[in-house]
């Protein structure tokens, strides 16, 4: 059910606290995500299109106008992403005809804590992405001569910061800070590479250090929520970075 088990392991007080703060917000998946959705009420189930998404709710755009979906009717929101499948109970709280179908917006209902962190888990990609906006250049400190530095911040505390060769102006390098994990790249290697960050008990509190598990596990699951927020890049995103970073998705 979990989409990561060693990232975003969510606690109760961690989510009570999402929620709270910013997970009412609705984002917009990127078109190509690959989430797909199904709404199963009155005894079928409607291939459906994620319009958009937030912590307790999701709304479905379904082709057939004729759907008659009303307004209280319980149902259940079947959640396809890569390999991993996730269903919810909901109730519709919004019915009616859209230019492109039937549109519907599904209040969701979390039976356990852990269905709920799954969702939460799927939500990450989408969240981030969406949000990460421009930090003002007078903001952001120049403090290597041979670059220019441009950051991007969302509202989930991950950071984007791209490094531009000065001479001849061009692509040096990035950093994609998401919680406590990393990734990097450069264009002189063009290898992608993961960090986490750990406590140490020296004076400098914590320190980044590489992972190097390659089976499946968290090197991995790094990789993997760097792939899934690329197609959720918001708009404000320049062309050229988002380009910069599609070289090392692979």
């Amino acid at each position: 059910m979990l989409l990561f088990r060693r990232i975003f392991n969510f606690e109760k007080a961690q989510v009570a606290r999402m929620t709270e703060q910013r997970l009412n917000q609705r984002y917009t998946p990127g078109a190509a995500f690959p989430l797909q959705a199904v709404l199963q009420f009155a005894g079928h189930n409607w291939p459906a299109r994620v319009l958009n998404i937030s912590g307790n709710g999701i709304g479905l755009l379904l082709a057939d106008r004729e759907t008659r979906a009303a307004i209280d009717q319980d149902g259940r929101v079947l959640l396809t992403l890569g390999d991993h499948r996730l269903e919810l109970d909901g109730r519709i709280a919004h019915a009616a005809p859209h230019d492109r179908g039937f549109y519907c917006g599904v209040g969701l209902k979390f039976g356990d804590f852990l269905r709920q962190k799954a969702y939460l888990q799927l939500l990450q990609p989408v969240v981030i992405g969406q949000s990460l906006k421009p930090v003002p250049a007078g903001a952001v400190m120049q403090n290597e001569p041979q670059f220019l530095k441009q950051v991007f911040h969302s509202d989930t505390d991950a950071m984007l910061t791209v490094w531009l060769d000065k001479s001849p102006a061009s692509f040096h390098s990035f950093e994609f800070q998401m919680h406590d994990y990393f990734c990097r790249a450069d264009m002189r290697n063009g290898v992608l590479e993961v960090y986490r960050r750990e406590a140490t008990d020296s004076h400098k509190g914590k320190l980044t250090n590489p992972v190097f598990d390659t089976s499946g596990g968290l090197n991995e699951e790094i990789r993997r929520i760097f792939r899934w927020i690329l197609p959720n890049l918001s708009p404000e995103l320049p062309d050229d970075v988002r380009a910069f970073l599609q070289r090392f998705a692979a």
